[in-house]
């Protein structure tokens, strides 16, 4: 039974990329007249006609956003982990934007010290770098740790490879800390000094402390300010989603980014922009901000039929990696408001994006957004505000194999 409890967990966190609430059993599929779903004709309609990104989920995009898409200062795709479709998609549009707009900041769901270690990669090439970021995610089971998501980093490299200086791409980790022994690895090469005992006794908040008070005089680069600030928060107890929406106000405010744009993929949950369950993610957090990105947001949300995912699932005897393919959008576990209309919308083994807003769009309020699961996390929004209020574009893949595990 704990090895069940353990990969509900697991699953959710993977769903939707918010906090998984403790269900306890195997999960069950949703009941009968949750599933039971028509297909809307008219949103159907609108959808095939409303395409602006097309092409195969193993990557090789075509887009074709309207001009005012290219005026936005942060750019989110936004998807649940563990499926190779989203990260070929992720480099295809990257790649785009970099030519389009000159777009070189990637705003990234990995912490500071994680941005800095993938960026020296991508400026030397050694691999030794990527491993050891990709190592404590395969060690502690998260699905980043998997081939898809290493395998964009070297594409990225490539990418920057056939670019001049000035339009290479950068990461920028704006999250919270994902790997402490890497973070002490950094202090103590800049000279910072932590006790030892003082470490190893002390949670998140007291190892944020420690890193702060070492680092003081030895941070003045942009990736050092950005860290401290975190490590600020984070010795006072900061949540994740305010800690990423604070790095990344840093980052604009700083100069460190400022008014050019970026983009990132991030996971579902924290790039809505309105209230999911009754809390504020990432992006709603910048539309509610004094930034200069306010009002210049715009999220991709991208969903899955037909695919596969990789679930870590831990048990006693360590982190089993399983592929499932029970997990679409359509049920039986999980299930999408309007997702038969989406699939008739769609074309097996390829990515599409539309856009469901426009004058006399039939799109409705929670389509295509609002999640009903299983597995302990629904997400829920608020009635009153329009689908295309949280996410402007909405894309769906089919025929997705998982993101393989690195072992």
């Amino acid at each position: 039974m704990k090895s069940s409890l353990l990969a509900i967990v697991s699953l959710a966190i993977g769903l939707v990329g918010a906090p998984a609430s403790s269900q306890v059993g195997p999960p069950q599929p949703l009941p009968a007249e949750v599933l039971a779903d028509t297909v809307d004709e008219a949103s159907a309609a609108w959808l095939a006609a409303h395409v602006v990104a097309d092409g195969p989920v193993t990557g090789g995009m075509r887009f074709d956003f309207p001009t005012a898409f290219y005026e936005n200062r942060l750019f989110l795709l936004a998807e649940s982990h563990g499926s190779a479709a989203p990260q070929r998609l992720d480099l295809d549009l990257l790649t785009h934007l970099n030519a389009r707009i000159g777009l070189r900041d990637y705003v990234a769901e990995v912490d500071p010290v994680q941005g800095d270690q993938l960026n020296a990669y991508l400026d030397t090439g050694d691999e030794a770098l990527l491993k050891r970021v990709f190592d404590h995610w395969t060690r502690t089971g998260a699905q980043w740790g998997n081939t898809a998501f290493e395998d964009k980093v070297r594409g990225v490299r490539a990418l920057n490879q056939t670019l001049p200086a000035e339009r290479r791409v950068r990461f920028i980790g704006v999250d919270s800390i994902h790997d402490w022994a890497l973070l002490r690895t950094w202090v103590e090469a800049r000279g910072g000094v932590l006790d030892e005992s003082a470490w190893a006794a002390g949670g998140a908040r007291g190892k944020a402390a420690l890193a702060l008070a070492a680092l003081q005089g030895r941070a003045s680069d942009a990736v050092g300010r950005r860290l401290t600030d975190l490590l600020r928060r984070l010795s006072a107890d900061t949540h994740r989603e305010t800690a990423i929406f604070e790095t990344y106000a840093w980052a604009v405010r700083s100069g460190e980014l400022g008014d050019r744009p970026a983009y990132g993929l991030w996971g579902m949950f924290h790039a809505m922009q309105g209230p999911v369950n009754g809390a504020a993610p990432f992006a709603a957090r910048v539309d509610q901000s004094d930034l200069s990105s306010r009002d210049k947001v715009v999220t991709i949300a991208i969903l899955s039929l037909d695919s596969a995912v990789q679930i870590p699932v831990p048990t006693p005897e360590g982190v089993r990696r399983l592929r499932l393919t029970d997990f679409s959008i359509d049920g039986p576990f999980v299930k999408v408001q309007g997702a038969a209309t989406l699939r008739a919308a769609s074309k097996p083994d390829r990515i599409l994006i539309f856009n469901p807003a426009g004058e006399g769009s039939p799109i409705g309020n929670g389509d295509f957004m609002t999640i009903r699961t299983s597995v302990g996390q629904d997400f829920t929004l608020d009635p009153a505000i329009p689908a295309s209020d949280y996410a402007q574009y909405i894309g769906v893949f089919r025929g997705s194999d998982w993101a393989p595990p690195r072992e």
